[in-house]
């Protein structure tokens, strides 16, 4: 048997630290890959890796069913990278174990969902009796780009929903807000700091575009709510602009991002936004809206798919009632597996109010908890999807 507990810590050991930029060459995940990949082998799992970026692979496994049954199986998927680990009040890969929780860096967002899952697989690869295909997947970079699942869904795997772990409690969430995510520049003018009218001071035209993006939120917000997600958001996350106080700046940089619901097009918004902010600052205002670096879509799963009954049935094992459907604003995996026509819910153990913060953690009867609701599923998924 697995001991999910120092799964999870040995997990929490190993830095896999998502630098959060494009293609850092940095081997983010190589050593969590590693460390999974031997676990599945040592299972007698197959076991493949698919290079996403120099350096980072995912990790799927496939447990094939040994008696008939459906066609198509399920899959488990949680991601391998974590946030920074800047600031933490912690020691981020000192997976300490305290008032019963496990504390560092990567415990609840998301390695927790992560050996819940892995030890789940491994205890269905031993029955005698598989009447379903299971696949198992490890995604790399998650918490930045999402490249990993799209590169997952190039293939076709052996399934017809899944399970993305993150932290919901092991709450069911089958709809989540799209992401748009973009840079504004404002030029203007260089000039001596004693002599401003000389030039063109682009962070005050800056503050005009940040104004004018406030009024264009509260108009995205004006229309009729989603019933798990609410509405629809902008915010502007980042401003730098400036070379020294002495010097007129000639150049201001926003980033921004919208949350959008599901069938919102990003692209569509992001014209709406450039129009909207361009009519409200004139045309003196030298501004470029630049493509999005991040257009991610949004996901949302039928209340009556089968995934979700049968992660009900499973948590009605352990909880003695299914619990009520939520949506999220965060993104994850999931919206790609949707995307590639898998039904997709999200279930994982932890609270999203720990995810990414100084000192994360995560309850250990949370784990020990998702360990077994995600065997249920995997033992009962054939007879339900019969």
């Amino acid at each position: 048997m697995v001991n999910t507990i120092q799964l999870l810590r040995d997990m929490i050991a190993i830095p896999s630290v998502n630098p959060m930029t494009t293609n850092s060459g940095a081997p983010v995940e190589r050593a969590m890959a590693n460390f999974i990949e031997t676990m599945l082998m040592r299972a007698g799992i197959d076991c493949e890796r698919q290079q996403v970026a120099e350096g980072r692979d995912n990790v799927i496994g496939v447990v094939h069913a040994n008696s008939s049954g459906p066609a198509a199986g399920v899959m488990l998927n949680s991601h391998m990278d974590t946030v920074p680990i800047d600031n933490m009040l912690i020691k981020p890969f000192d997976p300490v174990i305290k008032n019963d929780c496990i504390f560092g860096r990567g415990s609840c967002d998301a390695k927790a969902s992560l050996a819940a899952m892995l030890t789940a697989v491994i205890n269905y690869a031993q029955q005698s009796d598989r009447a379903g295909t299971v696949v198992f997947a490890a995604m790399a970079d998650e918490e930045f780009s999402f490249s990993g699942s799209w590169k997952l869904i190039e293939k076709q795997w052996p399934v017809s929903a899944c399970v993305i772990g993150e932290p919901t409690r092991l709450r069911r969430v089958i709809a989540h807000k799209g992401l748009v995510r973009w840079r504004i520049s404002v030029e203007g003018l260089s000039a001596h700091g004693a002599t401003p009218e000389l030039g063109r001071n682009a962070v005050y035209d800056a503050a005009r575009v940040v104004l004018a993006l406030q009024e264009f939120a509260r108009q995205l917000g004006t229309g009729e709510p989603h019933e798990l997600l609410g509405q629809p958001t902008l915010n502007v996350g980042r401003i730098a602009g400036g070379q020294s106080v002495n010097i007129v700046p000639d150049r201001c940089v926003l980033e921004a991002e919208m949350r959008l619901l599901p069938n919102a097009d990003g692209k569509h918004w992001l014209k709406e936004c450039r129009e909207f902010v361009r009519a409200r600052v004139g045309p003196e205002v030298g501004l470029t809206f630049a493509e999005p670096y991040l257009l991610d879509p949004a996901m949302e799963t039928p209340a009556g798919a089968l995934i979700v009954t049968s992660l009900g049935d499973a948590r009605q094992r352990e909880f003695g009632d299914p619990g009520a459907l939520e949506g999220a604003n965060y993104g994850t995996d999931g919206s790609k597996l949707a995307r590639a026509g898998i039904q997709t819910v999200i279930c994982g153990p932890g609270d999203i109010a720990q995810a990414h913060t100084d000192s994360e953690f995560v309850e250990i009867d949370q784990v020990e908890l998702a360990a077994r609701v995600y065997g249920h599923l995997l033992s009962n998924w054939s007879l339900l999807e019969q």
